[in-house]
């Protein structure tokens, strides 16, 4: 029995079947890799029942919307962004990567960071552009907007990065919840957000899962790398059915930048399993 993965939220029953567990191949490009979901049909059996999210919204879940918000880089900020990017793609185009290696090139490129002096200084230049994209002075114009425009609204913030997290909650008096808020400040904020006492959170990843706030309807995605079952679980924070509130889940991401391919491919991925 398992509950959300490959068909995100919803519910799987799979047949029991014994087999020894092949090696499972990583490839952090994709949601679920096709060799790792083979293994598991291998140990326990296919999938015989899926609920999907479609089947359950208005009933047990709240009706939902997604919308999608571009934003432009400053020009300074274009400037510094094409400048690591022309380093990291020469890297991966020179050597053919997605040529040779298919989807898991970005993997062998990861891999050859760790020796290769050329590959390091790719690695390195990919950090700080998607660090520039993360921190976008018109994703922080947005998010301001959003939050006034939903100032009567219990509203979760995701972000890429803790730093860029506390950076919104020194902004705008928000409380932020990391992986080093401590656990009884952790439950003071939510109760403080269930109560009303707070009208939002900014948060990078520890809220993804595993946390119950039917309160919150409004979701703020500050774009990112996060993979498709990232982003159904941060849509599933909304999804809490209550008063018949529709939920609403915001993504801003930087026009001409990674992110709207990774947006397209996220997204892509959710349609495919009805989200």
């Amino acid at each position: 029995l398992e509950r959300g993965g490959r068909y995100g939220p919803g519910l799987q029953i799979q047949a029991e079947r014994g087999k020894q567990l092949p090696p499972i191949t990583k490839q952090p490009t994709l949601w679920d890799s096709s060799t790792g979901h083979g293994a598991l049909e291998d140990l326990i059996g296919p999938v015989v029942y899926v609920k999907n999210i479609d089947e359950l919204t208005g009933k047990q879940l709240a009706e939902y919307r997604t919308e999608r918000i571009r934003v432009d880089l400053t020009p300074q900020e274009r400037a510094a962004y094409e400048g690591e990017h022309a380093v990291y793609a020469a890297y991966y185009r020179q050597h053919k990567l997605r040529e040779s290696y298919g989807p898991a090139w970005w993997g062998e490129y990861t891999r050859r960071s760790a020796y290769d002096a050329e590959a390091r200084r790719a690695k390195v230049a990919e950090r700080r552009l998607k660090r520039i994209v993360a921190n976008a002075q018109g994703k922080l114009e947005k998010l301001e907007s959003l939050l006034k425009e939903h100032a009567h609204q219990r509203v979760l913030v995701f972000t890429a990065h803790n730093d860029l997290a506390y950076r919104i909650s020194r902004r705008h008096l928000i409380p932020a919840i990391t992986h080093q808020t401590k656990a009884a400040e952790r439950k003071a904020i939510l109760e403080g957000f269930r109560s009303g006492r707070y009208r939002a959170i900014v948060t990078s990843r520890v809220l993804n899962e595993g946390v119950d706030v039917p309160e919150a309807k409004v979701a703020v995605v500050l774009g990112g790398t996060a993979s498709a079952r990232e982003y159904i679980q941060r849509l599933g924070r909304i999804l809490r059915k209550q008063e018949n509130r529709t939920a609403l889940l915001y993504e801003i991401i930087v026009r001409g930048t990674i992110e709207e391919g990774v947006s397209y491919r996220r997204r892509r991925k959710a349609v495919e399993y009805k989200v």
